[in-house]
């Protein structure tokens, strides 16, 4: 659900700039002149491009931080952090940080993991091992 909210969050925006813009009906439009009108509507577009713009790029870092954080569990549990007293509750948190991280890196193509078996990269703590 949370790796839909901002691209649904963009289009509802732009939606509404939409609506807002053209809620003035034809009577006012026919007032004015249509250069100035179509003006207005390529400055609406311009700005909505960069509100499109700006979530994509929010978007990217966001599969870029994912991707970042799975390498840094992976690390972390290679490492020993599952190993100690009540190691249980360390793998759950790992797991749902790497929930995240995954729900982050929605973005990403899904052409980029086609050669990967899955959770071959993951590397397993002491623990794990025995």
């Amino acid at each position: 659900m949370q790796r839909f909210q901002t691209p649904l969050l963009c289009a509802g925006s732009a939606l509404l700039a939409t609506l807002l813009s053209f809620g003035s009906g034809p009577a006012q439009a026919n007032q004015e002149d249509p250069n100035k009108v179509l003006a207005l509507l390529r400055a609406e577009i311009l700005e909505l491009e960069l509100q499109v713009l700006t979530c994509q790029s929010f978007m990217e870092q966001q599969a870029a931080a994912g991707k970042e954080l799975a390498e840094a569990l992976a690390r972390s549990e290679a490492e020993g952090f599952t190993a100690g007293i009540n190691p249980r509750s360390r793998e759950v948190l790992l797991e749902g940080l790497r929930a995240q991280a995954k729900a982050m890196q929605s973005m990403e193509p899904k052409d980029k993991d086609k050669g990967k078996a899955k959770g071959t990269d993951r590397r397993q703590g002491r623990r794990k091992s025995r």
